[in-house]
């Protein structure tokens, strides 16, 4: 069991150092690719981003039908999954090449559905590396 445990414990280094090229490219990588997003975008997605998920927000609170426990944290809450919906959308956006002109109103409406938006994504990102994986036809 000792000689397990000397083993494991000289592997460890080995296995780091192997891996670290590979690690060391992808950060390289990921940073570059990070460098490459033009600021201005992102910061028009932010501002948008908000005025979609304050006027979500707004016509919740305003809503007799919602019964808000905490509005401090609802508010919260709803800032940040606007901000992931539009950013998102953002990000989408400029991969499939839309239009300059209908990223504004995709960013917003994504903003404005907040979780509706981001539970639509994360389904069709399931479902497209489930896909990926030749697991679309299988039962779970």
């Amino acid at each position: 069991m000792r000689a397990l445990l000397n083993l494991k414990q000289g592997l460890a280094p080995t296995w780091l150092l192997a891996s670290w090229d590979a690690s060391a490219s992808a950060a390289t990588s990921f940073a570059s690719d990070l460098s490459s997003i033009p600021l201005d975008g992102v910061a028009v997605a932010v501002t948008l981003s908000l005025v979609g998920g304050a006027a979500g927000t707004l016509q919740k609170i305003a809503s007799p039908n919602v019964t808000i426990k905490s509005l401090p944290l609802e508010i919260a809450k709803d800032i940040l999954v606007s901000l992931v919906a539009g950013l998102v959308t953002y990000s989408l956006c400029a991969w499939q090449e839309i239009p300059l002109l209908l990223q504004p109103g995709c960013i917003t409406i994504a903003a404005y559905g907040g979780s509706r938006v981001l539970e639509r994504y994360l389904s069709a990102g399931i479902s497209r590396m489930e896909h990926l994986n030749g697991q679309s036809d299988k039962p779970m």
